[in-house]
């Protein structure tokens, strides 16, 4: 055999093949992403209007410094987008031109406090692009919900923004008997489960709550605006989903149940870690009462 096919051949044979992201442009909305200054590569989606700003009821929480609390308003307008500032500290800029109010066209570049962002339209190739990384970065590859890192992340902010100023429910659950599950039928059967839990809590979990894979068989929802009664109410909807989950390995049903820890935000709370642990210890308070149950806890204890 020749030395160049020789090579060819053993290339071919341990070369990892990477598959490309499928970008679909056509079913990506306008975006504005963070082309510079912090929180660069940051992708937020635009519906008809969105209030910009540091914190507070706002829609893109960009949480730096140099950004007014409300700093200012991107709405469509005559099939565009336009932008008002909102009396900005450091004034909005629409490519480097201080405004009032602006037409704000695709691949313009909207300066906000340090920040900038650039105008993506749905059929952009780069607007594609930074989906398809964000979903990479952000996302978990089996259930397709949010991933450990984005989770916390997200619940972070939800933290600093809410603290005395709203509500912020937690759902933390795990999948009952998980390794009977993958020692009776089998790791690939285990993932499927997995997978049916991700599309249970993507189904159900209202907005805007963000549900995430924290690991393992362990999940959690993030349920901002939610105070006890409707963080319980999602928690018993989302166990009956599962446990109505019709599952099987060769004709063999497979039971799926979890069992669920909900805490809500409280104004003793110090940091967003207290709220998940709190949750994390009312879900196995559950476990231990049997399994397949919702257990409500505050910071003094089971209610």
């Amino acid at each position: 055999m020749e030395e160049k096919t020789l090579k060819a051949r053993l290339l071919n044979e341990h070369t990892i093949r990477v598959q490309a992201p499928s970008l679909q442009p056509e079913n990506r909305p306008w975006c504005l992403v963070v082309v510079a200054g912090p929180q660069i590569g940051a992708r937020f989606e635009l519906d008809d209007a969105a209030i910009i700003g540091r914190e507070g009821e706002v829609d893109i929480r960009l949480g730096e410094p140099s950004v007014s609390r409300r700093h200012c308003h991107v709405f469509r307008k005559r099939g565009g987008y336009w932008v008002t500032d909102l009396g900005a500290t450091n004034p909005t800029r629409v490519n480097g031109m201080q405004v009032k109010a602006s037409p704000l066209l695709e691949g313009d570049l909207l300066t906000v406090g340090d920040l900038m962002l650039k105008l993506l339209g749905p059929k952009s190739p780069e607007n594609a692009m930074v989906a398809a990384l964000h979903d990479q970065a952000t996302k978990d590859q089996l259930t397709g919900l949010a991933n450990r890192r984005y989770f916390r992340a997200e619940m972070e902010k939800a933290f600093s923004a809410a603290r005395g100023l709203g509500e912020v429910g937690l759902v933390v659950l795990d999948v009952d008997h998980f390794k009977h599950i993958n020692d009776r039928f089998g790791h690939p059967a285990g993932d499927r489960v997995l997978a049916a839990v991700g599309g249970v809590l993507r189904r159900h979990a209202p907005p805007p709550a963000l549900p995430g894979r924290i690991g393992g068989e362990e999940f959690a929802v993030l349920l901002p605006g939610h105070g006890k009664e409707r963080a319980v109410k999602v928690a018993e909807t989302l166990r009956e989903a599962l446990q109505a989950q019709t599952l099987d390995e060769q004709g063999e049903p497979i039971p799926v149940t979890a069992s669920f820890g909900v805490t809500c935000l409280e104004p003793g709370d110090a940091a967003a870690d207290e709220l998940y642990s709190r949750a994390d210890g009312a879900l196995y308070e559950a476990k231990r009462a049997g399994r397949n149950r919702v257990l409500f806890v505050t910071a003094e204890g089971a209610a």
